[in-house]
């Protein structure tokens, strides 16, 4: 695994957790103000900002535990931009209680004064499209 591929999947990998933990000021550092998206929350529209993903991380219930799991990931680096595309696994256990999800995801990143950040992300349920 190169350098730059090790950074992307260290920047995915805090991100998810941040999301997971709503963590938004982690979240806000990992993330481009000019952040691009379309998700199932969004109903089939872009969204632009970070203003709907803060108000989405804020008001989510923080589970007791979690675990993600990325299967299959594919990560791709291009100069200063990179894509990384996997099914994430979430497993949450809400006092005693343990649900699962799944979504294919596909994340693009950009390295910003060193960093990378998201700039864009496509979400989908497996089998929906």
């Amino acid at each position: 695994m190169s350098d730059d591929v090790a950074a992307v999947r260290g920047s995915l990998e805090s991100l998810l957790s941040s999301i997971q933990r709503a963590d938004v000021p982690s979240y806000r550092r990992l993330v481009s103000d000019t952040l691009t998206c379309f998700e199932p929350e969004t109903q089939g529209n872009r969204v632009d900002g970070v203003e709907f993903h803060i108000f989405q991380t804020e008001g989510q219930e923080i589970p007791g535990r979690f675990h993600l799991e990325l299967v299959d990931p594919v990560i791709r680096v291009y100069g200063d931009a990179a894509y990384a595309s996997y099914t994430l696994l979430v497993s949450r256990d809400d006092a005693g209680t343990v649900t699962n999800t799944a979504m294919n995801e596909t994340r693009v990143f950009a390295r910003e004064h060193g960093d990378w950040k998201m700039v864009h992300f496509h979400r989908s349920r497996p089998g929906s499209m």
